[in-house]
């Protein structure tokens, strides 16, 4: 197997997951709180989420042609979704 697809598939699935947890957490302090800023998280978590999911669809099914490119979108994802996360529980 190419390093760069298993590379590729590896940092989509991290980053669905790892959006699809945050979503769950921010969706839980949203209900906690009330507070508009959470659910705006919250939404921002869920599109992240779908996004990655269709991605994984595309992958699995040879759609996609520049793995590169992929793997670099994927990255910058997932340092978004990290800052994105730190910048809501920082005040």
């Amino acid at each position: 197997m190419d390093t760069i697809p298993l590379m590729n598939i590896s940092i989509v699935g991290i980053t669905t997951v790892f959006s699809l947890g945050l979503f769950i957490i921010s969706l839980n302090s949203y209900r906690k709180t009330q507070k508009k800023k959470i659910l705006f998280v919250s939404l921002v978590l869920l599109l992240f989420f779908i996004k990655n999911l269709l991605l994984s669809v595309l992958l699995f099914t040879a759609q996609i042609e520049n793995t590169v490119t992929i793997l670099a979108l994927e990255l910058f994802d997932l340092l978004i979704l990290v800052f994105l996360f730190i910048a809501v529980l920082t005040k």
